[in-house]
């Protein structure tokens, strides 16, 4: 039988950036999981693929140099890039 009890594990606030609207025709993080010594986040790339991605891997738009707490670094020729999670 399906429940939408998830046995008290979800918090407030995952719930409620699992269920924000944002806007999806873009680079984007849509997740930062994993702990301090192996960070790893989801990317939602401009495509629409969602991407598992740890320190060192290349997107399209370039290589993660960085995962903190609520953003992901990218980095190429040009710079850098900081893609924030959205904010509640």
């Amino acid at each position: 039988m399906a429940s939408n009890d998830t046995g008290g594990g979800t918090s407030a606030k995952v719930a409620r950036l699992a269920t924000q609207h944002m806007k999806l025709d873009r680079l984007a993080v849509i997740g930062i999981y994993g702990n301090d010594t192996d960070p790893r986040a989801l990317v939602r790339e401009n495509d629409g693929t969602i991407t598992r991605v740890q320190v060192g891997d290349t997107l399209e738009a370039g290589i993660v140099t960085a995962i903190g707490d609520d953003a992901v670094v990218l980095s190429r020729r040009g710079g850098n890039t900081v893609l924030k999670l959205p904010q509640t």
